[in-house]
């Protein structure tokens, strides 16, 4: 499954940030002319404008401006940057086979990039500001090693490069295992006719994401294939789902922390001021998030549906902060989607709370010590059940 609007999305925001301000005030013609008045200027704006436009030259088929444009961006230094542009141009759609063979080379020279020390030093220097630890650093680079292999393995399988596209698989699942990667790697074992194995891949993709429809098809279009009845194949998938609601609930209850939430005073929306110490004795639930962020986007309805739940419960806050730069952005925004909760600008916070990534969300006991923090969104997650487990726990030690 490509994973377009996530991917080219987590290009321009995470690897080439920079760029925003260039990608609100100009089209694609125009950057495509600055870039090439300013091909011989080893800039970050000469670079992180290529980064805007070899996405948007594959969905254009523009080949010539895609041959010139990657010419000039071959030449920037900075190897990280370049392996996650290269890298994720699996993700962008295209019938022109002259762009199928040039996005296959780009993510070919990608995987080199990322094996090399160049790579490793240039991810360091990117995120020195970020004071990510150690072990932080590295499950990034192997999350994101895991998903450019995951595109490479895709882009095998349309040419139908199975055996190939199953070696790549099995590399990733050495180090690295999400829901996507295992039903990606259940399919390319269907085009290999190993349906036992497949099965058993699409069952420990539901495992890890109880709630994701993509696994409970996959585990159901699999095991029709081996003959199984509709009764077996739901027992299958209630019995798995059962299963790995209980390991994640456990996994995640038991990683709490000890942290004392930082004091703070917020201005709403509507310029309503909230301070920290309003909050004393309760259990609040902070959450951090942007306009221009596709998985708040796809996590600030559910957590509108959790504002919901608890509205009435006088024991439980939910407060949601936006990261955003351009402040006039937010409450169009809040008021486009219905969202009721209650907004604040973080005015600061972000760095005290730790924030490195959005969203992440952090769940206060009534003590006003953090207990669980969450980053990120993953599509066919369980939000509801998540936080209410997070909730109920901490009520629990509470009434202890």
């Amino acid at each position: 499954m490509k994973r377009l609007g996530f991917i080219l999305l987590m290009i321009l925001l995470l690897v080439g940030c920079g760029n925003q301000e260039l990608t609100n005030e100009l089209d694609y013609d125009d950057v495509v002319t600055f870039i090439m008045r300013n091909q011989k200027k080893a800039t970050p704006e000469v670079y992180e404008a290529c980064e805007q436009v070899l996405p948007q030259a594959i969905e254009r088929a523009a080949v010539e401006d895609y041959q010139k444009v990657i010419k000039v961006y071959n030449l920037n230094p900075d190897v990280f940057s370049k392996a996650m542009t290269l890298g994720f141009l699996s993700s962008v759609e295209t019938e022109d086979p002259i762009l199928k063979d040039s996005i296959l080379a780009a993510v070919e020279r990608s995987r080199e990039l990322i094996n090399s020390e160049a790579y490793m030093a240039s991810a360091e220097l990117y995120y020195a500001e970020r004071s990510l630890t150690p072990e932080e650093l590295n499950d990034r680079l192997t999350a994101y090693e895991a998903m450019i292999s995951d595109g490479y393995a895709q882009l095998l399988m349309e040419r139908s490069e199975n055996t190939k596209a199953l070696a790549v698989y099995e590399d990733i699942l050495v180090e690295y295992k999400d829901t996507e990667i295992l039903l990606n790697y259940s399919k390319a074992l269907n085009n290999m006719n190993r349906y036992e194995a497949s099965l058993m891949a699409s069952i420990e993709a539901l495992k890890m994401t109880p709630g994701s429809m993509d696994a409970k098809a996959e585990v159901t279009k699999t095991a029709e294939m081996l003959g199984y009845s509709k009764v077996e194949i739901n027992t299958m998938i209630d019995e798995t789902m059962f299963v790995g609601r209980n390991l994640l609930r456990q996994n995640l209850l038991a990683n709490q922390l000890n942290v004392p939430m930082p004091e703070f005073e917020l201005v709403g929306l509507d310029e309503s001021v909230l301070s920290s110490k309003d909050l004393e004795g309760k259990i609040v639930v902070v959450s951090f998030f942007a306009t221009w962020c596709p998985p708040c986007r796809k996590e600030l309805p559910h957590l509108n549906e959790l504002y919901h739940q608890y509205i009435e419960d006088e024991e439980v806050a939910i407060i949601v902060l936006s990261t955003d730069v351009d402040k006039y952005l937010v409450s169009p925004f809040i008021q486009e989607n219905g969202f009721d909760f209650p907004v604040y600008y973080h005015g600061g916070i972000k760095s005290e709370f730790g924030v490195k990534g959005i969203p992440t969300l952090f769940v206060v006991d009534g003590d006003g010590m953090i207990r669980y923090k969450k980053v990120g969104f993953v599509e066919g997650e369980e939000f509801g059940k998540i936080m209410s487990w997070y909730i109920d726990e901490l009520k629990a030690d509470e009434n202890s």
